[in-house]
């Protein structure tokens, strides 16, 4: 019986896990709608913290659609809240290069979490 618990516990984590792998794959190949369609499905039905940080990205840069600032700033705030290291660093990197657009979302963000930069925060308002 418990083999076939830990069997069922394998084949599940790896079907979870398909959504956003098949999204990193569609990216790396410049195919961003099924990225983002993938990606998707992946904070959906997988409930993935990774893909947030994703999503974010193809939002603000608008890869492959049209960029959404408000989406892109709510996903990688999702990322940030996750606690996962990586994707923390790399989202606050994401909202850095989105105040040097002087960004109001972006600003938002920063202040929230109280993300700490070289720059003063006199200097974004």
């Amino acid at each position: 019986m418990k083999r076939i618990l830990l069997f069922v516990a394998i084949i599940t984590s790896i079907l979870q896990a398909s959504n956003f792998r098949d999204g990193m794959v569609f990216y790396k190949n410049g195919n961003f709608q099924d990225a983002k369609t993938s990606f998707e499905l992946a904070i959906e039905k997988d409930h993935s913290i990774q893909a947030n940080f994703m999503l974010g990205k193809i939002y603000l840069y608008g890869e492959g659609i049209l960029p959404d600032r408000k989406k892109a700033i709510n996903y990688l705030e999702k990322s940030v809240q996750s606690g996962n290291d990586t994707n923390k660093t790399e989202a606050i990197s994401l909202l850095k290069k989105g105040l040097k657009k002087n960004l109001k979302e972006c600003k938002k963000i920063v202040r929230i979490y109280n993300i700490k930069f070289k720059q003063k925060a006199s200097k974004w308002n």
